[in-house]
C-alpha cells in the first residue's frame, strides 16, 4: 500500500512540474503587455517592482504624502485610462506591441503646476509654512493634484498609438522596456516633478 501511494504522489508532483513548465512556456508578448498595463493603472506594486528604476513607476508607486491626495492623483490620472493591444510583432527574443490608448491630456500640468507653485511662493514668500518643508512639499502635492484633476476633467481627450517594446527575459516570460518618453506617452503627456 504504502508503495502505491507513493508512486501516485510522485505521478502527481510531475504532472503539476509539467503543468506549471507548461504554463510559463505559453505567456505571450500580448499577455506581458496586458499584464503591465493592467497593472499600472492598478498601481499594483508588486507587479511593478521590477520597473521602479523608471522615474514615473517609482512615483506612481512609491509617492510620499497624504494619502488621500495621492488617492485623488491617481484617480483623476487613471478615470479615463483605456486601451486596446491591437498588435504584436516577434521575432527571436525581440517583441513590440502596438496599442491603442485612450486618456485624459495631461500634457500642459506641468507648465500649469510651475506657474501655480511659482505664484504660491511668492504670495507667501514670509510665511512659516513656506520654510517647513514638509508643509510646502504637502502644498506643492496639492497644487500637482489640483491641476491633474482640472485636465482630467477637461473634456478634451486624446487617442495614440504607443508601441511596447519588450524583451525575453529567458524565463518564459517577457520583460517591457520602460523608458520615461514611453511612460509619458502612455500617461497622455503626464511629467512627473522632479522632487
Amino acid at each position: 500500500m504504502p508503495y502505491i501511494v507513493k508512486t501516485i504522489i510522485t505521478a502527481l508532483i510531475a504532472i503539476f512540474m509539467q503543468t506549471s513548465v507548461i504554463n510559463m512556456a505559453t505567456t505571450t508578448p500580448a499577455e506581458a503587455a496586458d499584464d503591465f498595463l493592467k497593472a499600472l493603472k492598478a498601481q499594483d506594486g508588486k507587479e511593478m517592482e521590477r520597473y521602479m528604476d523608471n522615474a514615473y513607476v517609482n512615483f506612481l508607486c512609491n509617492a510620499e504624502g497624504d494619502e488621500k491626495m495621492l488617492g485623488k492623483m491617481s484617480d483623476a490620472i487613471f478615470d479615463n485610462f483605456e486601451y486596446e493591444i491591437e498588435i504584436v510583432k516577434q521575432k527571436n527574443k525581440s517583441a513590440v506591441a502596438k496599442v491603442m490608448i485612450k486618456s485624459n491630456d495631461f500634457s500642459k500640468v506641468m507648465d500649469k503646476y510651475k506657474k501655480e507653485s511659482y505664484d504660491y511662493i511668492m504670495e507667501n514668500l514670509y510665511e512659516k509654512e513656506i520654510g517647513d518643508k514638509e508643509a510646502l512639499n504637502a502644498k506643492c502635492l496639492e497644487l500637482y493634484v489640483a491641476e491633474i484633476e482640472k485636465a482630467a476633467e477637461s473634456d478634451k481627450r486624446i487617442e495614440r498609438e504607443v508601441f511596447v517594446p519588450m524583451t525575453d527575459n529567458g524565463y518564459y516570460g517577457w520583460n517591457i522596456i520602460v523608458t520615461d518618453e514611453f511612460m509619458e506617452s502612455v500617461l497622455g503627456g503626464l511629467e512627473v516633478p522632479e522632487n
